[in-house]
């Protein structure tokens, strides 16, 4: 028999019997019950009601809360542009994201969905505009057998009406020269408003090479369809988008690629010494290690400026410029007009130079 004793202010409930729940309810209303086993449930619980010191729980006992690291997808939201390009037509535009098929591209900062302030637009007057990001084979260890899911928000800026998802794996790792569609998608008729699309797949074991997610549009005449919010995560259903700092953000971006210099300043990037008079050898380290060895170019022969103690600074003049390449750093190997053999030299980027690190799959 259950009972409800009271005794020395303390209340006692009392579910007697194998199996017994203790219930909790309002006009009828189950709100929240104690099993025979102890553990509590409740669908009602309103945090503001919580107060005092609450005990501490055990992190393992927690379910259903956001997965840190879940997105595939690097700088879905966007934000990150280390190019700095206003359109392209094909190759990288915002970080990680490259685009093909198009007429015209475009970083969009203004009628973007509450929850993302920037967005692209991709134009094309024929075939299919395509916003690609490839995974590398890294990431995708965990992921033969399994379901993954894509979600992203598109609208139909002008003229766009069909809306598609593809996901492809490589043919062998990180190499996407050829690589096998799982499945191309119709995802149906795109709004003219920003709406959240989703699509799934099940990754073979050739997803362990390398995944491509592929998001591409039909239309008429001169057509545009705007992107952004773009995640791709384990399992059958679409969750929040997760959203990590931009500073996380960037440096997931510079493991593919990474830009030094500054368009009206002189940018500080190593030391080195005059290996001859007219040739200095120089430390050049990354901002963080890279995918694998970049490609390394410069604006022009006259990019670094080296400033000796007695020869005054002198603008390089040409070389290899850069050698001796890893994923971590390079040699400067650069020619400069005539100095001091064995002269040491601080060496800066000069003003509107860059130096780029590619490392994109």
């Amino acid at each position: 028999m259950s009972t409800i004793k009271s005794s020395d202010e303390h209340l006692t409930l009392n579910a007697d019997g194998s199996s017994k729940d203790i219930k909790f309810q309002a006009n009828g209303v189950e709100k929240a019950s104690i099993s025979s086993s102890g553990a509590f449930t409740s669908t009602t619980i309103d945090a503001t009601k919580l107060t005092g010191n609450l005990p501490a729980i055990s992190g393992a006992s927690l379910t259903n809360l956001p997965s840190k690291g879940k997105n595939l997808i690097i700088n879905g939201a966007m934000r990150v542009q280390q190019r700095g390009t206003a359109s392209v037509t094909s190759g990288y535009f915002v970080d990680r994201f490259q685009l093909s098929g198009c007429s015209a591209s475009a970083v969009l900062t203004s009628n973007t969905p509450t929850e993302f302030p920037t967005a692209i637009s991709v134009s094309a007057t024929s075939g299919n505009p395509i916003v690609i990001q490839k995974i590398e084979s890294e990431n995708c260890q965990h992921l033969s057998g399994q379901t993954v899911t894509a979600s992203f928000y598109a609208k139909n800026i002008s003229n766009a009406t069909t809306l598609y998802a593809k996901l492809s794996y490589a043919g062998s790792v990180d190499n996407f020269g050829s690589s096998t569609t799982i499945s191309e998608q119709n995802l149906g008729a795109l709004s003219g408003s920003w709406v959240k699309y989703t699509a799934s797949w099940t990754v073979p074991s050739g997803g362990l090479n390398g995944l491509s997610l592929n998001i591409l549009c039909a239309g008429t005449s001169t057509f545009t369809m705007g992107v952004t919010g773009v995640q791709l995560e384990v399992g059958s259903t679409a969750t929040d988008f997760e959203h990590r700092s931009y500073g996380e953000e960037l440096e997931l971006c510079k493991r593919y690629y990474q830009q030094f210099g500054h368009a009206s300043l002189e940018q500080p990037v190593g030391a080195g010494t005059f290996n001859t008079s007219v040739q200095i050898l120089g430390f050049f380290p990354y901002h963080t290690e890279m995918r694998t060895s970049p490609t390394i170019s410069v604006s022009s022969a006259g990019f670094l400026r080296a400033y000796a103690g007695y020869s005054g600074n002198k603008i390089s003049t040409g070389g290899h410029p850069i050698d001796g390449i890893t994923t971590t750093s390079a040699r400067f190997n650069v020619d400069f007009a005539s100095s001091t053999g064995g002269e040491g030299a601080f060496l800066q980027i000069v003003a509107g130079q860059n130096i780029y690190l590619d490392a994109e799959l």
